[in-house]
């Protein structure tokens, strides 16, 4: 408990490596799963290496486990596949993590071992996704992600590979085939290359760079990354409101319900054709600058098109009319909207949409911006009617 007490305040290398007389040790830990079907890792083995504070290497083990799930190691959007070091047989033949979930747990959270790990939250992810799957405890402890450590130290903005790393400090091995164990090693030779490079202790590495500092508590997991990520976004957030005039709470992200409700309404929107606007039979397109703030206005600005006779579109490329927008932050600088920059991505053979400012689409729609402020969706233009409805109408 007082190990625990300890990380979580800042690091302090006498009190941690000499807590007690306790003589320090470091936890290399690395996890290959069979698959990570619904986001979730099931571990088919747990490799670990534990060195003492000058890197000499005193226990290496690869545990294998039975993952009571199919293997399915392809690769997926840009990433190869891998291939592990053991025929699926010997996986399936052994205990699985129910077996050894003590003896991880107690590799974890021993008094006297300090874990580390390369892009460790995905492992620390799949421990405790494997504790509910087995129905077993998640427990808390602190460990460490060298990847992010190995980042920081070289002020870079993209997050490289293990073997890439360790190759940077004398190891020639590859990762034609991937081995829990070896992977363990190769994430403590980047450490131990890591403080031969700057000159510091591990300890202070972690004083230097503290966004490598993660931890499991209560069940959930979180690291200072994380943290740092979420303030920076909060502040970005803020930041916005008040250049675009409006709350997150009119925003159309792509996780909320709004952008769900916005993306469904407009694509089943029913056009009437019938209209005498001058914009029927047109398809308009709006400035991302403009949609992505703005759910209210826009699902009645989608509606208004539509009882005009116009359908709405995302597709930039597709539209006759673009409805610009511009948000320009306190220096003048002027964002972009990706949907108009495609435009002119396209070549010179495209033909060009008729680009039009928002407050005179407002005009053909004879609203101002206070009209559609507020959201009613009993006014809203009717949805179409399906073709299963359209069917039972007709038998009705």
């Amino acid at each position: 408990m007082l190990m625990r007490l300890l990380y979580s305040v800042l690091f302090k290398a006498d009190e941690i490596f000499n807590l007690q007389g306790i003589i320090m040790k470091y936890l290399f830990f690395d996890i290959e799963c069979a698959n990570c079907f619904h986001g979730h890792g099931k571990i088919c083995s747990f490799g670990y290496v534990i060195t003492d504070t000058e890197f000499n290497i005193l226990e290496k083990k690869d545990i294998l486990m039975n993952p009571h799930s199919r293997f399915y190691l392809f690769g997926h959007r840009h990433q190869p596949g891998i291939t592990l070091a053991y025929d699926e047989s010997e996986f399936n033949s052994s205990p699985d993590f129910n077996h050894y979930y003590k003896e991880i747990r107690t590799l974890l959270t021993r008094s006297d071992l300090i874990p580390f790990g390369f892009a460790v939250m995905s492992d620390a992810g799949f421990i405790k996704s494997e504790c509910e799957r087995f129905n077993k405890p998640i427990f808390d402890y602190t460990f460490f992600d060298v990847q992010r450590m190995y980042t920081d130290i070289k002020g870079l903005e993209n997050t490289p590979g293990l073997i890439k790393c360790a190759h940077e400090y004398g190891v020639n091995d590859n990762q034609d085939v991937h081995k829990s164990d070896d992977d363990s090693y190769f994430t403590m030779r980047v450490l131990e290359g890591l403080t031969k490079e700057t000159g510091l202790s591990v300890q202070e590495i972690i004083e230097s760079y503290p966004l490598c500092r993660c931890w499991s508590k209560g069940g959930l997991l979180e690291s200072e990354y994380i943290r740092h990520k979420e303030e920076a976004k909060a502040q970005k957030l803020s930041k916005m409101e008040k250049l675009t005039n409006t709350k997150r709470a009119n925003w159309l992200h792509a996780s909320e319900q709004s952008y769900k409700d916005f993306s469904n309404y407009y694509k089943r929107v029913y056009v009437d054709r019938r209209s005498d606007s001058p914009i029927c039979g047109k398809k308009v397109c709006i400035s991302s600058l403009y949609e992505e703030y703005h759910f209210n206005e826009m699902m009645n600005i989608v509606s208004l098109l539509a009882k005009n006779g116009a359908k709405y579109t995302r597709k930039s490329n597709n539209c006759d009319i673009f409805v610009e927008h511009t948000i320009v932050d306190k220096n003048g600088k002027e964002y972009i909207c990706y949907r108009k920059e495609r435009l002119f991505e396209e070549g010179e053979n495209i033909l060009l949409p008729e680009f039009i400012p928002l407050e005179e689409l407002l005009d053909i729609l004879d609203v101002t911006e206070d009209d559609i402020a507020e959201l009613d969706k009993s006014k809203l233009a009717p949805l179409k009617i399906k073709r299963a409805e359209k069917k039972h109408f007709s038998h009705s």
